[in-house]
């Protein structure tokens, strides 16, 4: 999961036109959701962290920043042809299988 962030903002950030503002805010927008991401991420790898704090970023902030923050930014960058990426439903799919994965591989049931 970490390798396809990291190329979507790689993507994101190689272009020959000069990026309009559209493209910049976009951009910015997918770079800060993906800095939240990566975070949430460390969270639940890190065998060592709370478990609360990982139920809290597997159940609410991690599908909250995805769904609302880089999801719209990833879109709005295929959009304007910035970058490709998978249709929504997919990329929905995508966090549901994360989500499941961490769910699985920490025990943690979100309700």
């Amino acid at each position: 999961m970490k390798k396809i962030l990291f190329i979507f903002i790689a993507i994101g950030m190689v272009g020959c036109q000069q990026p309009n503002f559209g493209e910049i805010v976009a951009s910015k927008h997918l770079q800060e959701a993906n800095k939240k991401i990566r975070t949430f991420l460390s969270i639940l790898d890190d065998p060592n962290a709370d478990k609360n704090d990982q139920e809290n970023v597997l159940c609410l902030k991690y599908p909250k920043i995805y769904k609302y923050e880089y999801l719209p930014a990833l879109l709005r960058l295929a959009k304007l042809k910035v970058l490709n990426a998978k249709p929504k439903d997919q990329l929905l799919d995508d966090l549901k299988r994360t989500t499941d994965l961490y769910s699985k591989k920490l025990g943690i049931v979100c309700e």
